[in-house]
Order: C-alpha cells, then structure tokens, then sequence
C-alpha cells in the first residue's frame, strides 16, 4: 500500500470518533475536544502529516510513557504579561490551549505576553494554537521542542529537535502571512511515507551511523512501531540542509527550553526507542516534549488595527502579484492551508496507512470498532437534526 493512498472522509466523524476513543482512555470531555480540535484542524488544512495518524504519538505516550490523560494543566507562576503553565505529563493538546487562552487574555491589556509550558507530551499541529490569537485580530507565534531527532551541522548523532514552528498575523481580506514550518528536515512521518512508497527521501539527509555517509534512501535505517501507520523509529542520524536551519533550530531551542524556567533541552530527553522500551518495562520515563511557549502580540494596543489589516492586504497583494516565472505561479507562505479553512468543507482526504492503525489497534483497545463507531455518529447527527 502507497502511503499516498487517500480516502475522503466526513471531518465531524473523525473528530468524534477521536473524542470518543480519548475519553473511552479516560480523558475529561475538554481534554477530548482540544485532541479532536486539533487533528480536526490539521485535516481541514490538508496537512495530512498532522491529522488522525499524529494522534498515534500521544497513544504511545499513554501506553508507555506514562501520560497523565486526566491530569490538568497548572499555572505555577505569572506576571501581568507572562505566565509558566506546568503540563502535569498531560498532552500538548491540553496544555497548549491553556497556553494559548492565557497569553491572548493578557495581550489584551499587556500588548504583548508570552506564556511558556513543560511537562507534557505532543500537541500535534502548532497551526491550531496560533489561529486563536488570529481569530482575536492578534499576532501569535508558537513551537515546542521534542525528542532528538537530528544532528548538529557537521555531525552524526541526533541531539536537536525537529520542532514544529507555526506563526501567523491579523489580516482583513487576503490571506494572512502564515508561516508553519519544521526546523529541521524531516521526522518520524518523513521516513514512514519514503518507505512505503518506495521513493526516496527528498535530499540526502540519512546519515549512516557508522560511516557518517549520507543518503536518500532511509530503508536500511526504518524500524516500523508494530501497530502504527505514522509514528516510526529510526537509527540513522537526521542531516539538516543549512548553516540556516541549524541557527533556526537552535534558537527554537533556546526560546521552547533553555530560558523556559521549566524547560528540558532536547539532549536531555529520551528517544523514540527510550518509549518503545518503557512499554515493555512500564518504567515511567521523561515526557516527548522539553519545552514549549506561546508569544502573542495585540496590535490594536500599539496603533489601530485598520491600520495593520490594511498594511497586511497590502503587502500580501503586492507579494502575490509578483510577475511569474515560466511554469510557476506566486503564492503567500498558508494560503493553501487558509483557503482550505475558509471553505468549511465537511470531506476532507485522510491516509489509508493512518485510518487501519486507529481503527484497529487503538480504538480495539477499548472495546470500539469503526461500525460501532459510525453508527454512534449517525445517531447523534440524527439527534442534532431532531
């Protein structure tokens, strides 16, 4: 099976049945609804990588790592434009929204606040989080660190993180600038969606473990998670393309961990191998995230809004007319993933490799089943239509 294969599936049925299998583990229904919101979000963006197979990340963690599904996030210390939220080995779904909702509320006032996390594990796409302040006319910008899954430039071990980075501002008609990246080049789901294809990777960024030898073909190093479509182990080390990500990378670091006040730096973490083990020795371990933060800008404390929506337009306008080269055309960093948003469409695409593991495995494990599942949905539906 190609890991490009795609089914089309209704969006509110995928987001219940993730509700419904977080809450049959045993999370509170909010908990539930923040998993569901943002894999749901991934998936009306098209970001196929962060939709229903990313929930396999925090199942790992719940079975081997000791996630806290019905822990609460805490405020353990704040200012009138900060605060530090402590996960409680919560997931990063829980956390960061509690994240986010603290740092819009205090720009209000403040203009700027940053709010930092830790203690918790994956919260999936970043893109779910920023969109919040976006929705408040507000800047916002957000990443965590994670488990080593890449090699300093020049070397051949993975210390660094392949951290998600996601950054958006207030617009008025055309898109917003959006920026939704990962600082390094690739993780986990990169080297599940080369190996069953059979294609190679986009650049050689394996590095041989013994030799320091670098390929595109990430076979020999792939160590699939039995019962998983997405979430795979590797051995080989991750080579990042340029001096630049590097820098970028590492600053990540230092914003997610480093000045964090709980923060962990990704050469302290455990490895996806560290977790699989911990299933088998149900020895508790550290969590899959060192650190995380949440900085929102409100610009209507600065100046008027109308102001900043109109210099926004303005640009984005400027940016999308620019003359073509032969066989191109001009697009703005998350206007394919916005215009997705804006369309409400209830069928989105979702990976067959990723539908068989949550049905199947995960979902099995508390007793659901795809069909139970549907006709549960169809009742409520018909209920909500009643």
């Amino acid at each position: 099976m190609s890991v490009t294969d795609t089914r089309t599936e209704n969006i509110n049925f995928i987001e219940y049945a993730i509700k419904r299998v977080w809450m049959a583990a045993g999370a509170s229904e909010i908990h539930a609804n923040y998993v569901a919101d943002a894999i749901g979000f991934g998936h009306r963006q098209g970001k196929l990588n962060q939709g229903l197979g990313v929930y396999e990340c925090i199942d790992l963690c719940l079975e081997a790592a000791g996630l806290d599904i019905k822990a609460v996030p805490d405020v353990i210390s704040e200012g009138a434009a900060w605060a530090v939220v402590d996960g409680k080995r919560s997931s990063g779904y829980y956390t960061l929204n509690v994240m986010a909702d603290i740092a819009i509320e205090k720009a209000r006032t403040s203009g700027i606040a940053i709010v930092y996390g830790g203690n918790h594990f994956d919260g999936g796409s970043f893109s779910a989080y920023v969109y919040k302040a976006y929705k408040e006319n507000m800047m916002a910008m957000a990443s965590n660190n994670t488990v080593p899954l890449a090699a300093p430039y020049g070397g051949m071990e993975n210390q660094l993180s392949c951290p998600p980075f996601d950054a958006i501002g207030p617009s008025g008609e055309q898109p917003p600038i959006w920026t939704s990246i990962k600082f390094a080049e690739f993780y986990d789901a990169d080297i599940a969606e080369a190996v069953l294809q059979n294609k190679p990777m986009k650049g050689k960024w394996c590095i041989d473990p013994q030799s320091g030898e670098v390929t595109d073909d990430p076979r020999p190093y792939a160590k699939q998670i039995e019962g998983y479509g997405r979430l795979w182990d590797y051995t080989c080390a991750g080579q990042l393309e340029t001096p630049r990500t590097y820098a970028m990378n590492m600053w990540n670091e230092l914003m997610t961990a480093i000045i964090n006040p709980i923060g962990i730096p990704s050469t302290q973490m455990p490895t996806i191998d560290d977790f699989e083990h911990a299933a088998e020795s149900e020895d508790e371990i550290g969590t899959s995230v060192g650190g995380s933060y949440f900085l929102c800008i409100n610009p209507a404390v600065f100046g008027p809004l109308a102001g900043v929506l109109a210099r926004s337009d303005e640009y984005v306008s400027h940016i999308k007319d620019c003359k073509p080269r032969p066989g191109h055309s001009v697009r703005v960093p998350g206007e394919a993933g916005y215009e997705s948003l804006q369309q409400h469409n209830d069928q989105v695409e979702v990976l067959t490799n990723h539908w068989a593991p949550f049905f199947e495995t995960i979902a099995h494990r508390y007793g659901l089943s795809e069909a139970q599942l549907r006709s549960e949905f169809a009742a409520v539906q018909g209920d909500a239509v009643r």
